[in-house]
């Protein structure tokens, strides 16, 4: 292990964020993200820790466990979160527009925003509802990592949807991909994502036929997929459907939208309301709606990964999943 890796282990020891390591070592933030992903390449296991401010420190795992979808979310502010919630971006895809993403991020610096949560489809992947101006997956995500609107102070939080699994049958899996391409684009996990606050959480989702989804109750649920901003009463929680931020928008009155979700927090670290502000995106963004929430009723209960986690489906000759065939023959 070379003396540079030894000076980044010893910062992250001492509880260092990336762009402080950066600056004292005299690099950017993309080589410090470099070098911690050949660490991890080497054998160090990393867990990460996101700031709403827009800062990424990592900590060194002392036990094993399994990859996790959740992500640990620390609010400089314990009382206020927000992020502006973008999906279905679908690059690759002729109605791809990468200048709205450009214009949310025009918006979030001039608010001072530092988180964009994306509900999925960040790609157009092997299938598309449309022509395909770039054909090939592989160059698809090649794209992103290259085009993408970069930041420094502005991290994507990536729940990965149905577009963007579908690039596995180009034998590429796309969390390994970004995460070690750009820092700033942070995978969640395919179909379902989670965000811990310490004494609440909030999930994001995005449907994939591969998977079985388990219900989420009682919780904040943000979901991609649907191409179409919505607000749903569903199963004693909150569910948002986040609006495609592409010209592939479904009905002839819709358009490309983001949301702005402002949460704030009780004394006890509970959700206890929310304001989503919805957008259309032409030559900038121009506010349609403003919704504010009551969201004191959601459960205080945390649900573990296990319960809520999307489940692959593998299917055999008979039609039946592993998990299927594995109950019968050890049914009594």
């Amino acid at each position: 292990m070379f003396d540079e890796d030894l000076d980044i282990i010893t910062k992250i020891k001492n509880e260092k964020t990336i762009d402080e390591i950066a600056f004292e070592m005299k690099k950017s933030i993309n080589d410090i993200h470099r070098c911690i992903i050949n660490l991890k390449n080497k054998g160090m296991v990393f867990n990460k820790i996101v700031s709403d401010n827009g800062k990424i420190r990592y900590f060194i795992q002392k036990y094993p466990e399994d990859n996790s979808c959740f992500l640990n979310m620390k609010l400089c502010d314990k009382r206020k979160f927000s992020a502006m919630l973008i999906s279905d971006l679908h690059f690759g895809n002729e109605l791809e527009n990468i200048g709205y993403l450009e214009k949310v991020y025009d918006y979030m610096r001039d608010y001072d925003m530092h988180i964009i949560i994306n509900g999925g489809d960040l790609i157009d992947g092997s299938f598309s509802k449309g022509v395909q101006k770039i054909d090939d997956p592989i160059c698809q995500l090649d794209y992103v990592i290259k085009n993408y609107p970069f930041d420094k102070r502005i991290l994507n939080l990536i729940c990965l949807g149905n577009h963007d699994f579908s690039l596995y049958k180009a034998g590429v899996n796309i969390e390994k991909s970004l995460e070690a391409a750009r820092y700033d684009l942070i995978p969640l996990g395919y179909g379902l994502g989670g965000l811990n606050f310490g004494g609440a959480e909030i999930f994001i989702r995005h449907f994939i036929p591969d998977y079985i989804f388990e219900s989420i109750k009682g919780k904040l649920v943000l979901e991609g997929h649907k191409h179409k901003a919505g607000f749903w009463n569903i199963e004693d929680g909150l569910l948002v459907n986040i609006p495609t931020l592409s010209d592939l928008v479904l009905g002839k009155h819709a358009f490309a939208g983001a949301i702005r979700m402002d949460l704030t927090f009780d004394d006890d670290g509970y959700i206890s309301s929310g304001r989503f502000e919805q957008f259309i995106v032409c030559d900038k963004l121009y506010t349609v709606n403003e919704t504010n929430l009551d969201l004191s009723y959601l459960s205080h209960d945390l649900l573990k990964e296990e319960e809520v986690k999307p489940k692959l489906k593998v299917l055999n000759k008979n039609g039946l999943s592993q998990t299927e065939k594995f109950n019968l023959r050890w049914k009594h």
